[in-house]
């Protein structure tokens, strides 16, 4: 880590406002290409994976959409690690490049019919890349919102970056629906889909700048020219000190990864192939909840700050749960674009609101020496089951029994997980200079 991107000097202090955005640039990167790649599967298993086998091409195309799950715990486990030791900005850009990279072999790969199994190859490392980096991005962004944001404003900052996550799904649907307007299917399936991540690869130089201009945390500098950083960023200290911590990180992990995937992943989902409403409207609605839970995570965060963030991941992981069971039987009792609109409404507000507080409440939990570390690992690892497989998992158990409420018992299930954790957090008040800044829970 001694030679890296960041690592020279500035003419003049970074701004907050600038570091607050270079943060977030990560988030919507990440967000971004992994919607899209979502969005169009179909196209990339057909030009990367053997055409012949239609069945065999949509399995490994849905096997290099996972492995990024796979590897990014590590990815947390290795930048939460560098960052606590090293420095959060550094890592930031160093995670900054590594997701460019992804994003480009995906763009610019040759397909299967050109190149053979070297296509599929390229875009399972490309994935590969792109989990590995995207592992380090949350704990390592979350870290430095809040120690970059004013004492009373921790929350508020580090909700930006969940608002950003709820941005970039608007994002990626409006540009689902721009291709399909200004493009013949024909043309959408042989080159249109490479216009998305082309477009990312032309934005990777602005993001790259942007965080090699940002400031540095202002606690890792504090313990850092204390000495002795290696022994005091150790993970062991991660399990050893902080044991409830890492117990309370998961639980509200749990109902956080669950509750957005189960939004903008597993509902768009199921409304256009179960229930046969119209794609582009299911896009569009997409859209509509991505604007409401951006207002209501900057809201959540902002009433965390007030309240404290025990009152407030209450109220979300309830409403989440509550909500889910009538705002599912609305929707299928008669599929219609309104009803979606209306039931992912209801659902927005609830996450966004807990969504808002949750950056701030889980990196609270750890000093700054282990915070980037024990919360990258935790989220990642907790995360990608309960987020990742938590739209396999739902429909895993709505095709064998036929319930179409299924989505709500996992909502409350997962809803209890979160009530748990959050009843368990306990309040912390800022009484040293070391300590500035804290908010009670």
């Amino acid at each position: 880590m001694t030679s890296r991107p960041g690592s020279g000097g500035v003419s003049r202090p970074p701004s907050v406002l600038r570091s607050v955005l270079a943060c977030n640039y990560g988030v919507c990167f990440e967000g971004f290409d992994f919607i899209v790649y979502s969005a169009f599967s179909r196209y990339i298993s057909h030009h990367f994976f053997p055409a012949e086998n239609e069945a065999v091409s949509t399995l490994l195309t849905l096997g290099t959409f996972g492995v990024s799950y796979v590897v990014r715990p590590l990815g947390g486990l290795v930048w939460g690690r560098l960052a606590d030791r090293y420095g959060r900005r550094p890592v930031l850009v160093w995670i900054a490049l590594m997701m460019s990279i992804g994003v480009a072999l995906i763009a610019l790969t040759p397909s299967y019919a050109t190149i053979g199994w070297s296509a599929s190859v390229l875009v399972m490392v490309a994935r590969v890349i792109q989990g590995f980096a995207a592992g380090g991005e949350f704990g390592g962004a979350t870290a430095m919102l809040v120690e970059l944001a004013p004492e009373r404003r921790r929350g508020l900052f580090a909700s930006t970056q969940m608002a950003t996550q709820a941005v970039t799904a608007g994002l990626a649907s409006a540009a689902v629906l721009l291709l399909d307007a200004l493009l013949s299917p024909e043309a959408l399936a042989d080159w249109g889909w490479r216009l998305v991540f082309g477009f990312g690869v032309l934005l990777a130089p602005i993001g790259l700048y942007m965080r090699r201009r940002m400031a540095e945390s202002p606690e890792y500098l504090r313990y850092s020219a204390e000495g002795d950083v290696a022994a005091r960023t150790s993970l062991v200290r991660v399990f050893r000190d902080h044991p409830r911590e890492v117990a309370m990180v998961a639980g509200l992990t749990v109902v956080g990864s669950a509750s957005f995937y189960l939004l903008f992943v597993f509902l768009p989902s199921h409304a256009g192939r179960k229930l046969h409403i119209d794609m582009m409207d299911v896009q569009k609605s997409v859209i509509v909840a991505a604007a409401l839970q951006v207002a209501a995570c900057l809201a959540g965060g902002a009433l965390s700050d007030r309240y404290g963030r025990r009152p407030v991941l209450l109220a979300g992981a309830i409403g989440y749960g509550v909500l889910c069971y009538p705002a599912f039987a609305l929707l299928n009792d008669a599929p219609t674009f309104g009803r979606l609109v209306a039931a992912q409404a209801m659902l927005s507000v609830a996450i966004g609101l807990l969504s808002g507080a949750f950056p701030a409440a889980i990196s609270e939990l750890f000093s700054p020496e282990t915070r980037s570390s024990g919360v990258g690992l935790v989220y990642n690892l907790v995360g990608g089951v309960f987020g990742g497989l938590g739209p396999f998992l739902i429909t895993s158990y709505m095709n064998l029994t036929g319930d179409t409420q299924s989505p709500a018992y996992w909502a409350l299930l997962t809803g209890l997980v979160g009530v748990a954790a959050a009843l368990t957090i306990r309040p912390r008040r800022a009484t040293t200079v070391k300590e500035a800044g804290r908010v009670t829970a």
